[in-house]
């Protein structure tokens, strides 16, 4: 077999990055005339009608590609299946998708090819947040342009992590720029934000913004509608939380005698947001910050285990740290 990795087997957390490495497969075995009769998608396939398809001979092409999905356990380990499995057509290249995020390797099916060259398992879990900018890039890169690390930051601030919605975004920035201004030249963030159409005036990372620059008032108005929208306290609180442990950090760093650059690097700080950073360093004291944290920590106990009202425990929040 050549080493030729004949039965793919996906699962995880992350469904469209799955769904991309499953294109890129069928993309890479099929051409467009080949597709229609050489691809097969199965839904809750039995064995039977499986094995039907697998063995049979592509048609006008040296590769068919089949993918089988919303399976169970009792389809994988079926003795026929296993069979296959042994020794599977070479001129087929079969996709296993488990829509779950982990498998049982105990079972006879991955006991069975865990060790052969033709058996590829992968594993797919949801990226970071602090990978999520580099997946932009590369993502872009896939739609024929390039941006920068801070127009990426950018577009992830304004989409969260979802990555359909960041496709999304990213294939109207693909159809309002100039072909010729693709890859060779990199799409400047002025032009991003030009192209990039949201739905609201601000998101959570804009309220936030103005609670650590002490921008009180304006907060307050921020949250007022993005609650009315539905956007969830707790969420707002986490993200504060995990700004607001870094600035504790880097006052106390500070105060160790530690020198800014080293202090911008251990805590990860991009370039493009050292300005943003500082300026913030000098708002608070170490005191002030230590506060800062036991109340968001205090809020998100509140909104974890009381039935008060998720919007009065955020704005109490507020409140109080305005009164530090």
């Amino acid at each position: 077999m050549n080493n030729e990795v004949l039965i793919h087997f996906y699962y995880g957390e992350d469904n469209f990055r799955i769904n991309k490495e499953i294109e890129k497969i069928k993309s890479g075995m099929l051409s467009e005339n080949e597709y229609d009769f050489n691809f097969d998608r199965l839904i809750a396939p039995s064995p039977s009608e499986f094995l039907n398809i697998a063995e049979s001979y592509p048609a006008f092409a040296e590769k068919r590609v089949v993918q089988a999905e919303d399976f169970d356990d009792s389809f994988l380990n079926d003795e026929s299946i296993i069979e296959y499995a042994k020794s599977p057509s070479p001129s087929t290249i079969v996709i296993f998708y488990f829509n779950e995020p982990k498998i049982n390797e105990n079972w006879k099916f991955f006991k069975e090819l865990k060790n052969k060259d033709y058996f590829k398992l992968n594993k797919v879990r949801k990226l970071y947040d602090n990978e999520i900018p580099s997946y932009i890039k590369n993502l872009a890169k896939e739609k024929g342009f390039s941006i920068s690390e801070e127009s990426a930051y950018y577009i992830m601030r304004y989409t969260g992590n979802n990555l359909l919605n960041i496709d999304s975004e990213l294939d109207k920035i693909s159809s309002g720029i100039n072909v010729d201004s693709k890859v060779e030249t990199e799409i400047p963030i002025e032009k991003i934000k030009s192209l990039i159409s949201f739905s609201k005036k601000f998101s959570v990372f804009d309220l936030t913004d103005k609670i650590l620059d002490r921008d009180f008032r304006a907060a307050f108005s921020m949250f007022d509608v993005l609650y009315a929208d539905g956007e969830e306290p707790i969420k707002i609180i986490s993200i504060l939380y995990g700004e607001a442990k870094k600035l504790h950090r880097a006052k106390i760093q500070e105060k160790s005698g530690m020198n800014i650059e080293t202090i911008l690097n251990t805590n990860a700080v991009l370039p493009f947001l050292k300005g943003k950073f500082l300026k913030r360093l000098s708002l608070f004291n170490a005191v002030e910050l230590r506060n800062a944290v036991r109340l968001l920590e205090d809020a998100d106990l509140k909104l974890k285990t009381t039935s008060y009202p998720p919007d009065l425990i955020f704005e109490e929040f507020i409140f109080k740290l305005n009164r530090l």
